[in-house]
């Protein structure tokens, strides 16, 4: 359960039990965010075919930055709404597949 990306706010809820039953400051939003970069992370390792490249929410937190070998960002991902939270709320399944492509183009862009 510790390294599952939740796809829909059902898996949410089942990893938001796991982590407090595990004794894991946890809520909501905290697991969706988590979700999203690290699915973020798990399309970009695909990408590249291993984990070449770093995902970190940039300091505003309203996108996460993909940093290249060199350190530098080198695309960002975006919400179509207030947030990637909400985002992930609103239709999750969207949301990855749109990342997906995005990453894709990213690291075909770089």
């Amino acid at each position: 359960m510790q390294n599952l990306i939740p796809g829909d706010m059902l898996e949410v809820n089942q990893k938001l039990k796991w982590e407090l039953d595990s004794g894991m400051t946890a809520d909501e939003s905290s697991v969706i965010n988590d979700a999203v970069l690290a699915g973020v992370q798990y399309y970009t390792d695909e990408a590249l075919e291993g984990s070449y490249w770093t995902v970190k929410w940039n300091t505003a937190h309203d996108g996460i930055d993909l940093y290249g070998t060199t350190g530098l960002v080198v695309g960002t991902i975006k919400p179509v709404s207030a947030s990637l939270e909400a985002d992930f709320r609103q239709d999750a399944q969207s949301l990855f597949m749109r990342i997906e492509q995005a990453v894709a183009e990213i690291v075909r862009d770089n």
